[in-house]
C-alpha cells in the first residue's frame, strides 16, 4: 500500500480526482446561468507549514483570504464571497483569531468580497480553510490548456525570495489585472504562481501538451535564479500571449494598466519538456509530502 509520500502531492491529486466533473484549474468552473459561469476554489493555511508560530496575526489573516483570491486572478474571475473553517486547539487565545479575522476582513474589503459563512472545530493546531465562490463571464475563464507552440510567456511581477522578504504574507492578489487581462483577449492561458516559476509552468506544460523555453536573463528576480524558479509563494500571474499580438499586447498593457509585464520565454512544440536557456531543466519542485 502506497503512502502520500510515496506518491507526491500531484500523483495524489490527480488519483483522487481522476472523476470530477468540474472543469478548471486553479479554480473549478461550472455553468451559473446563460450568462456568467460560477467559479469555486478552496486553500487551507495551516500553522507549521504556510506560517510559523508567533506570525502576526493580521498577517495570517490576509494571506489565508489572499491566497483564495489569487486563484480566482488565475482564472480571470471575479471573486464574491468566502466562508472559512477554523480549526484551533482549546488553548488558543481568542484575541489572536480575532486579529487574524482583522487581517481577513482588509483584503473582503479591499476587493469587495463577503465573508458570509464557515465553521468552528478542536484541533492540534491552528488551520483556515478557506472557500471562495465567484464568477466570470461564460466560457471566458483563462484555463492552463490554452497555450500553443510560438506562444509568448509573461509574468506579472519579479518572483523568488519570498519567505525571506515577507511577500508571501503581504502580497496583493493581481484581481484588477487579471480583470484586464482576461478583458483584452490577448491571454491565451493563465495561472498564479504559487509553487514556484518551473513548478506552474510544467502544469500549463502538461495541461496544454506543449514545451517551453525560459530565457534567465529576462525572468525578474529578487535574489538568485534559482529562487525565482523554484522558491514558490509568489503570486504573481504566469500567462501566455500569441507571439503575433505580443506588440500590440505591450502597448495596450502600457496605456490601460501603466506598466508592461516581463516577457520571459516562449512556448515550443515538445509536449512537457521544459528548458531554460535552450538547456533541459532539471526536474526538481516542491511538493507537499515530499
Amino acid at each position: 500500500m502506497k503512502t502520500l509520500k510515496e506518491l507526491g502531492e500531484h500523483n495524489a491529486i490527480a488519483a483522487l480526482t481522476a472523476n470530477l466533473k468540474a472543469v478548471g484549474d486553479d479554480c473549478a468552473v461550472l455553468p451559473l446561468d446563460a450568462h456568467y459561469d460560477i467559479i469555486l476554489t478552496s486553500d487551507p493555511l495551516i500553522q507549521g507549514v504556510h506560517f510559523v508560530p508567533g506570525t502576526d496575526p493580521e498577517a495570517i489573516g490576509w494571506k489565508a483570504a489572499a491566497r483564495v483570491l489569487s486563484d480566482f486572478a488565475a482564472m480571470g474571475a471575479d471573486p464574491q464571497y468566502l466562508l472559512i473553517n477554523l480549526v484551533a486547539p482549546p488553548e488558543q487565545d481568542f484575541q489572536t483569531l480575532e486579529k487574524i479575522y482583522a487581517g481577513v476582513s482588509k483584503v473582503r474589503k479591499l476587493f469587495d468580497v463577503d465573508l458570509v459563512g464557515g465553521d468552528l472545530s478542536q484541533g492540534s493546531t491552528l488551520e483556515l480553510h478557506v472557500f471562495g465562490v465567484g464568477r466570470v463571464p461564460k466560457g471566458k475563464a483563462l484555463l492552463r490548456s490554452g497555450a500553443r507552440p510560438g506562444d509568448v510567456i509573461y509574468v506579472t511581477g519579479p518572483l523568488g525570495g519570498s519567505f525571506e522578504s515577507g511577500k508571501h504574507l503581504t502580497f496583493m492578489p493581481r484581481i484588477k489585472e487579471a480583470k484586464w487581462l482576461r478583458q483584452s483577449g490577448f491571454v491565451r492561458c493563465m495561472m498564479d504562481i504559487s509553487d514556484g516559476l518551473a513548478t506552474d509552468l510544467r502544469h500549463i506544460l502538461k495541461a496544454s501538451k506543449v514545451g517551453a523555453d525560459i530565457v534567465s536573463e529576462k525572468v525578474p528576480k529578487v535574489g538568485t535564479l534559482e529562487q525565482a524558479l523554484f522558491d514558490g509563494e509568489d503570486f504573481e500571474l504566469l500567462f501566455t500571449v500569441r507571439a503575433e499580438d505580443a506588440a500590440d499586447f505591450d502597448f495596450q498593457c502600457l496605456e490601460n494598466l501603466d506598466q508592461q509585464f516581463p516577457r520571459i520565454g516562449t512556448i515550443t512544440a515538445q509536449p512537457e519538456i521544459l528548458m531554460l536557456d535552450s538547456t533541459v531543466l532539471e526536474l526538481k519542485a516542491f511538493e507537499h509530502f515530499r
